[in-house]
């Protein structure tokens, strides 16, 4: 993915006037991405997850959480509960909220279901603040199949 280094721009109606300040007249336009990632955690019934932990492999290989997802389509959630594996663990927490406010806990699930999500474009560095939408399921990948 080539990115240029913003998440985005803001910007107005040329014949508008600037005024500082959140204002109606100003729009963002977020650089968004479609990404696979994997699947490390659900929320809620794991057989019907209501959202997923998604992460991603960095420059070295290490997985690395990319955040939590916006709650799921029902069809995904079903897809998602046929084929995510809870490992038993002790029960994490990840945010679940923009700049890291509010913590969500989750059950940690075998790293072997990937998924292509639409994310900022910080997702490739790490630096995420929009929870990532889960559009389906990606069982022809694997997850050796997706490098750093």
């Amino acid at each position: 993915m080539s990115t240029v280094g913003i998440e985005g721009v803001v910007a107005k109606l040329v014949d508008a006037p600037y005024r500082a300040g959140r204002t109606g007249a100003w729009v963002k336009i977020r650089q968004l991405s479609v990404v696979d990632a994997i699947v490390v955690g659900v929320t809620g019934d794991p057989e019907q997850p209501t959202e997923v932990v998604l992460a991603r492999r960095d420059q070295t290989g290490r997985l690395r959480q990319i955040g939590l997802s916006q709650p799921l389509a029902p069809g995904v959630r079903a897809h998602i509960g046929e084929h995510a594996t809870v490992t038993g663990d002790p029960l994490a927490r990840v945010s679940a909220g923009v700049f890291g406010r509010g913590r969500t806990e989750f059950q940690p699930v075998l790293p072997e279901l990937v998924v292509e999500a639409e994310a900022e474009a910080s997702v490739e560095s790490f630096t995420h603040r929009l929870r990532p939408r889960v559009h389906r399921v990606r069982l022809d990948l694997a997850t050796d199949d997706l490098g750093p």
